[in-house]
């Protein structure tokens, strides 16, 4: 007998009205969508136990307290076996004769619905509080080693507008800034972030490095939305101040650099931060090392027309950091407004700053105006603008992170990897996360030979229908130096798959998988041995930085052989790496044919590799599917079973069911589940292992730079076909038959 309880209630139900439940795990046509079960509409009775749950709701001016937009948990059991456990959605009432009245409901299972959950948020809405840290050198030389936050965070050298050339690029006495160095989180670790924020659990063999996917621990997010250097948690225009004579100061007469502290910062002055004291001096706060811009306003004048007067700001008493006017007579600056902003001046925490006077004959006298407004009619320096710190800040991790729905990063890793979400069957918001391939070869194998209906029809159909004459993986356009060259000269994405069936006559229309993330592709600093990300626009501008970026992830790839120098702010000196951390879209930046790639198809590479990968996002997570998809030998079959409702209750879209000689995957299961009538399944032809070519790569030959391969016999060989040569993106010697890698861009 079939139960349905509502949030713990026991619903009465009509004894012969079905309730015909569906399970599906996606359609064909739809290679990346999670699955999902569901009931078709049925009717409840509204009888006097059913409407003290529901309340009145057949009563036309009434109100009840059952509120059809909340979603309410729900189970259907049968004769004690779990059916499916979900939620249900009232569709409408029905009231017959004025007097009966019935509930239509509908029972959604209980598939993770994590675009539900999560909703609209960004990744910078993410409590990534824990990984804050100070942008220093030693938590930079910390990351290369994995030591900050246990490897959740590494620091690379993209080029995000610094435009670095051999001309330009660091040196021991034009070290880098801790500014310049970006850094980049762990993909497996946000997922987890996002998916403990939105309530759930994971349980996954490939984000395990230690047990899955081993390279899944080098895969990062890099951490840029078009700032210059990481955004920390101190507001640095929080720190601004502009101060100002309130009325005219005479008398003065030093002829030496004094401090003027006749400084107001009462209204209209400010000082936000409270750095100013001693009406006279700006210390630099705490974390703070950054470049500030001044503005000095000024107007006055000599008693004597051939005095001197210079006025400047200086750092911490007596480096000049800015002059104003240098030894200027009485009769060019008498009554002259100055007014002007400083260049940029790098400053550290702890520095004071003071603005000073000197006349060249203290027998005379300076008279500055004030009149109590930050105007050309009175004298007043402010800091008009600090940049983002360079070094010192406490780094804002969830600040850091590119713009993009939290929802987007989790669906674009499921994209890259071909992975499924799997609800657990006690607990909805446990979640088991794989790629296609490792789940679908987990199945337990049943023998369902003896339990299908030959009365009833058989129906065994080509996947032709179910195909497009098209299917495009990609990323997408990053509209960086590289990406863009690629887009402008080739018409696609940089790194982009693409399958064609020109034998399918009735095959039509494309069919686009596009991850969210732009690639991460390395290219040489021009004139040096340095591969890195290189994030600038192709303009005439100064500024080339990509103001709004795209996501992009990226392998970490360890330290590479060449020099880096940046500031030490232990000692305020240049201190040295004998390695630069890199990243790139490979699992090595000096990638072979073993190695991961992170595009979906073979590319030539912007930097020197051994060989092309092997293993795209394509080959490795999608082809497997798609090769038995577009077999010639591919069905789809359905018929009646005779199913148990324990059978059911114990089914795993990963069970391989064997059919006479065949094995054979579910799509679909759909019954009524009041009694024991048949079931109707839909299943997928599971055929033997396709090659995805004749010859499939497996190394190269260092001695003279062949690719080898291997035959459908497993013999290693080096003479092969042009397509299966070309396929994983080699240079094909037509005269020899074999493959080599081709040269970099």
């Amino acid at each position: 007998m079939l139960r349905l309880t509502i949030d713990g209630n026991e619903i009465e139900l009509y004894e012969n009205e079905p309730v015909n439940l569906s399970y599906q795990f996606s359609n064909l046509q739809e290679i990346n969508a999670s699955s999902s079960s569901f009931s078709q509409t049925f009717r409840v009775p509204l009888t006097k136990k059913n409407q003290d749950y529901f309340g009145p709701v057949n009563e036309f001016g009434l109100i009840p307290d059952w509120n059809p937009k909340t979603k309410v948990n729900a189970e259907l059991t049968y004769n004690t076996i779990p059916v499916m456990r979900g939620f249900v959605q009232v569709k409408a009432i029905y009231v017959q004769k004025g007097k009966y009245a019935d509930v239509e409901v509908v029972f959604f299972g209980e598939t993770a619905n994590l675009s539900r959950d999560i909703g609209d948020a960004m990744l910078s809405d993410l409590d990534l509080s824990t990984y804050n840290h100070t942008l220093n050198a030693t938590q930079i030389v910390l990351s290369w080693a994995g030591g900050l936050s246990s490897g959740a965070i590494r620091y690379g050298l993209p080029d995000k507008g610094q435009n670095w050339t051999s001309e330009n690029i660091w040196t021991n006495t034009n070290p880098l800034e801790h500014g310049d160095f970006t850094p980049y989180f762990r993909a497996s670790k946000l997922l987890e972030e996002i998916l403990t924020e939105a309530g759930y659990t994971m349980e996954s063999d490939f984000f395990d490095g230690a047990t899955g996917f081993e390279e899944i621990t080098d895969l990062y997010l890099l951490m840029n939305r078009g700032n210059r250097v990481p955004i920390g948690t101190l507001n640095p225009q929080g720190q601004t101040m502009a101060v100002g004579l309130s009325s005219d100061v005479t008398g003065l007469s030093a002829n030496t650099y004094t401090a003027l502290n006749n400084w107001s910062e009462s209204s209209p002055f400010y000082d936000t931060g409270g750095n100013f004291s001693s009406s006279s001096t700006y210390t630099v706060p705490t974390g703070l090392r950054a470049f500030y811009t001044f503005r000095l306003n000024v107007i006055g004048r000599l008693d004597h027309s051939n005095t001197l007067v210079s006025i400047r700001l200086a750092k911490n008493s007596t480096t000049e950091i800015f002059s104003l006017v240098d030894d200027v007579p009485g009769t060019v600056f008498n009554d002259q407004f100055y007014s002007v902003n400083t260049p940029p001046i790098l400053l550290d925490p702890g520095d004071t700053i003071t603005f000073q006077y000197k006349i060249s004959n203290s027998s005379h006298q300076l008279t500055l105006d004030g009149d109590d407004t930050i105007s050309q009619a009175s004298t007043f320096w402010a800091i008009v603008d600090i940049t983002d710190p360079t070094s010192g800040q406490t780094v804002d991790t969830a600040a850091n992170m590119p713009k993009m729905k939290q929802i987007d990063f989790v669906s674009g890793l499921q994209k890259m990897f071909n992975l499924v979400f799997i609800a657990d069957r006690n607990n909805a918001k446990k979640l088991y996360v794989e790629p296609f391939n490792t789940y679908i070869a987990g199945g337990a194998q049943k023998d369902w030979t003896n339990l299908i209906d030959l009365s009833k029809d058989i129906t065994i159909e080509p996947t032709t229908d179910l195909q497009s004459r098209r299917y495009d993986w990609t990323h997408s356009n990053g509209k960086d130096l590289v990406n863009d060259l690629v887009f402008k000269n080739a018409s696609r994405v940089y790194g982009r798959y693409r399958v064609d069936d020109p034998e399918n006559d009735f095959a039509s229309g494309t069919k686009e998988i596009k991850s969210p993330f732009a690639p991460h592709v390395a290219s040489y600093i021009p004139e040096t041995q340095f591969a890195v990300h290189r994030m600038l626009v192709d303009t005439d501008q100064d500024d080339k930085r990509i103001k709004d970026p795209l996501p992009r992830l990226a392998f970490w790839n360890g330290g590479i052989a060449g020099s880096v120098y940046f500031f030490n702010d232990a000692n305020s000196a240049t201190q040295t790496a004998t390695a630069y951390p890199a990243f790139s879209q490979y699992s090595d930046l000096e990638a072979s044919v073993e190695d991961e790639d992170l595009s979906y198809g073979p590319e030539q590479p912007f930097h020197i590799v051994e060989a092309n990968p092997l293993n795209t996002l394509y080959y490795k997570y999608w082809s497997p599917f798609v090769n038995q998809l577009y077999s010639a030998d591919a069905r789809k079959l359905t018929a009646f079973f005779r199913l148990t409702r324990a059978d059911i209750a114990t089914f795993e879209f990963s069970d391989k069911i064997y059919l006479k000689d065949t094995y054979w995957r579910i799509l679909s299961i759909s019954y009524d589940a009041t009694g024991e009538d048949l079931v109707k399944v839909e299943l997928l032809k599971v055929l033997s292992d396709i090659r995805d070519c004749q010859f499939i790569p497996t190394g190269i030959d260092k001695a003279n730079g062949k690719i080898q391969f291997s035959n459908p016999a497993g013999a290693t060989v080096d003479q092969v076909t042009r397509v299966c040569c070309e396929k994983y993106g080699y240079r094909y010697d037509n005269s020899t038959s074999h493959c080599y890698q081709q040269f970099e861009q």
